[in-house]
């Protein structure tokens, strides 16, 4: 059966019309800098936030933020949850994973998303998005930490996404078809992309081994 997977470009043109703060919540650029300076100013707070965000759009909820974490998100309000955890995951991947320091412990401050991975029950639409991306963050890392490594919305990002298409097909069940919009995509590779490495640091999974 044919699988298939539609990119939609609707949403991120909208976005450009949307006053105020709706209109942060479809800014990628906006948004993944907020995540990065909420990261950078209060990682506990960016782990807690983490924590109790849902993983589907409703809005983000950001009231127990305060001090510096609270400023870095002012632009995110009205932001649907599953963007808001994209750009934690995107900081979190980078500060994390992105340079080890040899006299640092990378694991100082992980935290576990519990995300559905692709073995996960069948479930909603937002957990079939986890699932899927689980799969493509997995068998394509390279491809997958170039994606988080471009600004949001930009030519490099469109590259970077052209390079996971094979896995993005390879990756999408059989007889499914699955409409994901550009921001859905971002966020739930990002997150996917922590979640499976934070799995290898933590014994959960091992390396692939060549043959």
């Amino acid at each position: 059966m044919k699988k298939q997977i539609i990119l939609s470009v609707a949403v991120a043109a909208l976005g450009a019309a949307l006053p105020g703060p709706a209109r942060a919540a479809r800014n990628s650029p906006v948004i993944y800098e907020a995540g990065r300076c909420i990261v950078a100013h209060d990682r506990g707070a960016a782990n807690r936030l983490m924590a109790r965000l849902p993983l589907d759009e409703t809005e983000a909820d950001l009231s127990g933020l305060r001090g510096e974490a609270a400023v870095c998100a002012a632009r995110l309000a009205g932001a649907p949850s599953m963007q808001v955890r994209g750009a934690l995951a995107q900081a979190m991947f980078m500060r994390d994973f992105g340079t080890i320091r040899r006299d640092a412990d990378p694991r100082r401050g992980f935290i576990n998303l519990n995300l559905p991975v692709q073995s996960s029950p069948a479930g909603t639409r937002a957990i079939e998005l986890y699932r899927w991306a689980d799969c493509v963050a997995r068998n394509d890392s390279a491809s997958t930490e170039r994606l988080l490594r471009t600004e949001a919305g930009s030519a490099e990002e469109a590259t970077a996404i052209e390079g996971l298409r094979n896995y993005m097909a390879a990756c999408m069940p059989a007889g499914m078809q699955l409409e994901i919009r550009l921001w859905e995509l971002r966020s739930v590779i990002a997150q996917s992309a922590y979640h499976t490495v934070y799995r290898y640091w933590t014994g959960q999974l091992e390396a692939a081994r060549g043959t």
